[in-house]
């Protein structure tokens, strides 16, 4: 296997889409489909799909944006029929992971008050 079928094989095992897997590598659509029959090509992509089962980072905020906004993926499928609630609940997911958030303090803490003492001056 050379290094550009190599390349398409890593972009079809991520993407699982043999337009983008093809139009990435500089491969054409239908050299694509032909590469998908070749044996070696298939045992590789089967081996290396077994191992891709668990979401990156970067694919888990790119899914929970595109919820939140409705859009659509790359296989055209909507989701603009997601109830607001889900897409507040991707927002909230979202605030999460970039930290918008914080805590509320609560200033009637005592913990949290500093106290000093006495009459003497306190120099800075």
């Amino acid at each position: 296997m050379n290094k550009k079928q190599l390349l398409f094989c890593k972009y079809y095992v991520e993407t699982d889409n043999l337009k983008i897997a093809t139009e990435k590598s500089g491969y054409k659509e239908k050299t694509g489909e032909k590469l998908l029959q070749n044996p070696e090509i298939k045992k590789y992509i089967e081996e290396n799909k077994k191992n891709i089962k668990i979401a990156k980072s970067d694919e888990v905020i790119e899914c929970l944006t595109r919820i939140m906004r409705g859009e659509e993926y790359e296989n055209k499928k909507s989701l603009q029929s997601i109830s607001i609630k889900e897409r507040l609940k991707a927002a909230e997911l979202l605030g999460k992971v970039y930290s918008i958030f914080s805590p509320k303090q609560d200033n009637n803490d005592k913990e949290n008050k500093i106290f000093i003492l006495g009459n003497d001056l306190i120099e800075e």
